[in-house]
């Protein structure tokens, strides 16, 4: 059995981004603290977005074996019947470890394993797709928050908000397929700046709503500003052309934004060092992304 193989069809870099959505749900939740506990729905995560990898390339081996012959499965590294084994147990676990920590965390495990199956064995090449992609990510935040039962606060933003940018990312990846049609290309590029200062005010707002240190103000800024000056980043080039090096490297690079977007959010909160914690998970996804690939 090839490790490295199964590693590829996880897409083992993402993993960390889910990671970082549950546990700055958590640490929202909780006012900056976390529970021994709380680490099962932090790891189901992990599971049930690596098992949304290997459905989504069983679900696609026939296109892969003409587009992407080198992916595992139609490369030959991984079986057909390998990988729904995999993506079958990787569900029961994260599942598992859900009900483990209690019927909150279960419901929304259950609902977002749900979403996930239908987004890659239904709903992936229609129009509904970037929506069912966008409402992954919004049920894996809520996921986090789910340890304990809060009252509306202006951190509910967040899944919306991820969930957004995420339906904007899988957009992209469409145009990097599909080729790409300029007003469609700009239309997304745009919602991407006007999702961004969104963004911003939300994060400010709760952080002066929340009466927060220097030191969180300080935190949110600059991880607000990183957002922002990498996001120029990886769009500006798409402006100009959008090339498919320059699509791939913006959909790899978006991904790899959620940690930051994330910690903002738990920075503003008023708990830096759990917003440390939270970017924190940005470094493993940056490292393994050289030798695997995000999308």
């Amino acid at each position: 059995m090839n490790i490295r193989s199964y590693l590829r069809l996880m897409r083992i870099p993402n993993v960390f981004t889910s990671f970082a959505n549950v546990a700055a749900g958590v640490f929202l939740a909780r006012g900056g603290q976390i529970e021994a506990r709380d680490v099962l729905v932090i790891a189901a995560s992990g599971c049930l977005y690596c098992a949304g990898m290997v459905w989504n390339d069983y679900c696609d081996r026939h296109v892969d074996a003409q587009e992407r012959p080198d992916r595992p499965i139609p490369a030959g590294e991984v079986s057909p019947n390998a990988a729904a084994a995999l993506g079958g147990v990787l569900f029961a676990l994260g599942l598992a470890l859900c009900a483990r920590h209690g019927f909150g965390p279960l419901l929304v495990a259950v609902l977002l394993c749900a979403a996930i199956l239908l987004y890659d064995a239904s709903l992936k090449n229609t129009w509904a797709g970037p929506l069912a992609m966008g409402s992954c990510r919004t049920l894996n935040v809520i996921l986090g928050l789910s340890v304990v039962a809060p009252g509306p606060t202006w951190y509910s933003a967040l899944p919306i908000l991820l969930g957004v940018f995420t339906l904007l990312i899988t957009q992209l990846s469409r145009f990097e397929v599909g080729g790409t049609e300029a007003p469609r290309l700009r239309a997304t590029l745009a919602s991407f700046v006007g999702l961004s200062i969104l963004g911003a005010i939300i994060v400010f707002g709760g952080a002066a709503l929340r009466e927060v240190s220097a030191l969180s103000w300080l935190m949110a800024a600059g991880l607000v500003a990183y957002v922002i000056w990498r996001g120029r980043d990886l769009l500006h080039p798409l402006w100009r052309a959008a090339t498919g090096p320059s699509l791939g490297r913006a959909i790899g690079g978006g991904i790899l934004l959620m940690p930051a977007i994330d910690a903002s959010f738990v920075a503003a909160s008023g708990a830096p060092l759990a917003a440390a914690a939270v970017f924190s998970f940005t470094a493993p996804a940056w490292l393994l992304k050289r030798w695997y690939y995000l999308t």
